[in-house]
C-alpha cells in the first residue's frame, strides 16, 4: 500500500571524478552536496558556469544515477487484510454462483421454489381428492342400487350395507393407490445404470 509522496526533488548523483575536474576549472569552492546528490536547480547554476566547467554539461550529466521520486509504503493492517481476502472469497463465490446457475443439479431436481410447479401440485391434489370422492359415491351407489336392480327387491338396511361395503373396499383401494403415486412423486425411482446422465437430467427437469 502506497502512501503520498513526501519528497517531490528528482535528486542527481554525479561522477566524483567529473566533479573534482569541475571543482579545479572554476577555481572556486564547489559546494559539497554535489558531490553527494544534486537537483534540478542545481543543473541550472552548472548551465550558467558552463562556459568554465572544463567539460561540456552533457558529458557532466552522462552516466548520472537519477533518483525519482516516490511514495511512502505503508503496511496493511491486519484487520484491512483480513477484510480484503474476505472480500475476495466473496467475489469468488458470486462469480462462481453466476457461472453455474444454469446448470443448478438442486433446482433441476427440486423446483418448490417456482409458483407453477406449486400451482401444478396443487391442482394435481384437488383432481386426487377428486376422484376419490366420486369413486367412493360410485361404489356405495352401486351396493345400495345397482344390486337391488340384478337381484330384485331388498330390504333397506341391507342394501346400506351393501354400499357401505363396496364403498369401503373402493376407498382402500383408492387410498393404497394414492398412497403408491405420492410416494413416487417424493421418492423416484433411481435412473439405470446404463442410461446417460443428461438423457437422466433431462427427463426429472420435465417431471
Amino acid at each position: 500500500m502506497l502512501d503520498s509522496i513526501e519528497d517531490p526533488e528528482i535528486k542527481i548523483s554525479l561522477d566524483k571524478e567529473k566533479l573534482n575536474r569541475v571543482k579545479v576549472s572554476l577555481n572556486e569552492e564547489l559546494p559539497q552536496r554535489f558531490f553527494d546528490e544534486i537537483r534540478v536547480e542545481d543543473v541550472g547554476w552548472l548551465n550558467e558556469k558552463r562556459a568554465t566547467l572544463g567539460m561540456p554539461l552533457h558529458e557532466l550529466l552522462l552516466g548520472c544515477d537519477i533518483g525519482l521520486p516516490r511514495p511512502v509504503e505503508v503496511k496493511r493492517s491486519a484487520q484491512l487484510e483480513e477484510r480484503i481476502q474476505k472480500l475476495k472469497q466473496e467475489q469468488h463465490e458470486r462469480e462462481y454462483r453466476d457461472m453455474t446457475k444454469n446448470v443448478d443439479n438442486v433446482r433441476v431436481r427440486h423446483p418448490e421454489d417456482t409458483i407453477a410447479f406449486q400451482m401444478k401440485q396443487i391442482n394435481r391434489q384437488l383432481i386426487a381428492v377428486l376422484q376419490f370422492v366420486v369413486s367412493v359415491v360410485a361404489g356405495f351407489a352401486f351396493g345400495f342400487l345397482g344390486v337391488e336392480l340384478i337381484v330384485g327387491n331388498l330390504d333397506v338396511g341391507f342394501r346400506l350395507l351393501l354400499g357401505v361395503i363396496c364403498a369401503l373396499v373402493i376407498a382402500l383401494a383408492e387410498i393404497y393407490f394414492l398412497a403408491k403415486k405420492l410416494a413416487e412423486d417424493d421418492f423416484p425411482p433411481p435412473p439405470p445404470l446404463n442410461a446417460p446422465a443428461s438423457a437422466t437430467a433431462h427427463k426429472q427437469h420435465l417431471d
